[in-house]
């Protein structure tokens, strides 16, 4: 099932309890929600690092006082760095489209190639299979994709995808992903209205979750991950 809300309440709005009580509804059996803590536990606590190739291994750095995992490819043509989560320090898959889960982060953009063509995308992140090969089409996947200078929508099944283009891609952004039953919607900074919504070639596997730079033509690319929060919510 999925949450539903009788109101929508901006910041400091009064509400009365009958706009919320019949399906308003917090229970841990219906959602679990888990925020994957970039502040405190090495990366590697919650994080496996294996899938970079070439690039430096993502690691906390300072930047003007504030906080980020730094992803870095350096300047040669297709390095990679990768992170993707884990569970009891195994690297795995943590949830399944059925769960209805939801991602949602904040990144910034520090540098990037423009490159143009899907085969030169240069970040990708979201839901993907733990084993899968990165910067790969017609994977299982719900995913951000960049290239152009463009950030793209993509869900894939395995055999085919769906890319949707979202126009020119911003510095720092909030994203989220999120699975229904029928469905998955993209969102970026506004959090009520979709980006994008994809119906055809939905992922059906289990999936992790997974963030992905790649240099291009020997430029250096580097993305600075704010935060990371992921929702699953249980079809009943």
């Amino acid at each position: 099932m999925a949450l539903r809300h009788k109101a929508y309440k901006t910041t400091l709005d009064k509400g009365q309890a009958y706009e919320w009580n019949d399906d308003h509804i917090h229970d841990f059996t219906d959602e679990l929600s888990e925020q994957l803590l970039l502040l405190g536990p090495l990366i590697t606590h919650n994080w496996d690092t294996a899938q970079t190739s070439g690039g430096t291994a993502p690691q906390w750095s300072l930047v003007s006082g504030h906080s980020f995992v730094v992803l870095n490819t350096g300047a040669t043509t297709d390095n990679i760095s990768s992170m993707r989560n884990k569970l009891n320090n195994v690297v795995s898959n943590i949830t399944h489209p059925d769960d209805l889960p939801i991602l949602t982060c904040a990144i910034q953009i520090a540098a990037v190639h423009n490159a143009a063509g899907v085969a030169n995308s240069v970040v990708e992140f979201g839901f993907q299979d733990d084993s899968d090969a990165l910067f790969t089409q017609n994977l299982h996947f719900a995913i951000f994709r960049f290239y152009n200078g463009h950030v793209f929508a993509v869900t894939g099944d395995g055999v085919a995808e769906t890319e949707t283009d979202l126009g020119a891609r911003t510095e720092y952004a909030m994203y989220r992903i999120e699975i229904l039953s029928s469905s998955i919607k993209f969102y970026i900074d506004d959090m009520v209205n979709a980006a994008a919504t994809h119906t055809t070639h939905l992922p059906d596997a289990d999936l992790t979750i997974k963030f992905s730079v790649r240099s291009k033509n020997n430029i250096d690319s580097t993305i600075r991950l704010d935060g990371v929060a992921l929702t699953r919510l249980r079809k009943v």
